[in-house]
């Protein structure tokens, strides 16, 4: 979720509750800018300034803080990630494929937050058709009704590797997120490889609903300067796999019997064996190259 801090500041301004940086904001994050705004209030701005570009923020208990920006490396990791997403589009055109891949859709997280993750993957409506109920359902959907993202991922460069986390387990109370992908790219070292690019360490954690939380240090380093076995395309310990059948997750939903007229909801049929049986595979040798390709 990112957006321009100076559309922020002028709607807050007013107010005498912003906190004007007067330091490198990237080496000083999270950073507070705004106090005492109320949920309601983040959450219209968000909707009315979706998808500007500048700053990535987070509303934390009435203060709003910018915790990462954004840059080249990370906009490699959302280019790689989404063409591994893609992979299974096979001959079907954009607007027919069955897996949909966007950036930074606007959805309402558990916590009653309006948030963007960076990358989202949900189904095409022929599968999963957009909720029968308005926004935000039963079936959950993100604040345009169409069906809730059932993979996320999360890339922080400048934000910590412990906000990071926590953002990923937020998404993970939504039982309809499946699959929760979190990179976190460390800062470059001053040390070089073959290469001549610089070292950096990176790490991906893979949450996914059921099943024990995986984990993946992937740079060219690890944090202590060490060399990773990440050095090579295909590498097996290096490859990540979702099941395709994630995206289609879409339960049934009994009726209830307290409220009138309601017919509850029953699914449409899941896309050809072959695509439910399906994987994405994600290299992370991929995205490290990506990223040293990127970085100054």
């Amino acid at each position: 979720m990112v957006y321009n801090l100076f559309e922020f500041l002028k709607k807050v301004s007013s107010s005498g509750k912003i906190h004007i940086p007067d330091k490198p904001i990237e080496n000083n994050l999270p950073f507070p800018i705004a106090l005492e705004i109320s949920v309601q209030d983040y959450n219209s701005f968000i909707e009315k300034h979706e998808s500007k570009s500048g700053y990535k923020l987070e509303y934390r208990k009435g203060t709003v803080c910018i915790v990462d920006m954004c840059s080249n490396e990370h906009e490699a990791v959302v280019d790689s990630l989404s063409k591994s997403f893609h992979a299974h589009d096979g001959t079907y055109a954009d607007y027919n494929a069955p897996i949909q891949v966007r950036g930074t859709p606007l959805h309402l997280s558990p916590d009653g937050v309006r948030n963007e993750p960076d990358v989202a993957v949900f189904p095409h409506k022929t599968f999963v058709p957009p909720p029968p109920n308005p926004h935000p359902g039963p079936p959950p959907s993100d604040i345009r009704g169409n069906p809730y993202a059932r993979i996320i991922c999360e890339i922080a460069v400048s934000q910590d590797s412990s906000d990071l986390k926590t953002k990923c387990r937020l998404w993970k109370r939504q039982t309809y997120v499946r699959s929760i992908l979190g990179i976190k790219l460390y800062d470059p070292l001053a040390t070089r490889n073959t290469q001549g690019d610089r070292n950096r360490a990176m790490k991906a954690i893979l949450w996914r609903q059921g099943a024990p939380k995986q984990k993946w240090h992937f740079g060219t380093v690890n944090k202590d300067g060490t060399a990773t076995g990440c050095n090579a395309p295909g590498i097996a310990n290096y490859i990540i796999t979702i099941p395709v059948s994630d995206v289609f997750y879409d339960p049934a939903i009994p009726a209830d019997p307290a409220v009138p007229g309601d017919t509850g909801y029953t699914p449409l049929p899941p896309p050809p064996a072959t695509l439910m049986g399906a994987n994405f595979t994600i290299d992370l040798y991929t995205i490290q190259q990506m990223v040293l390709l990127s970085q100054a």
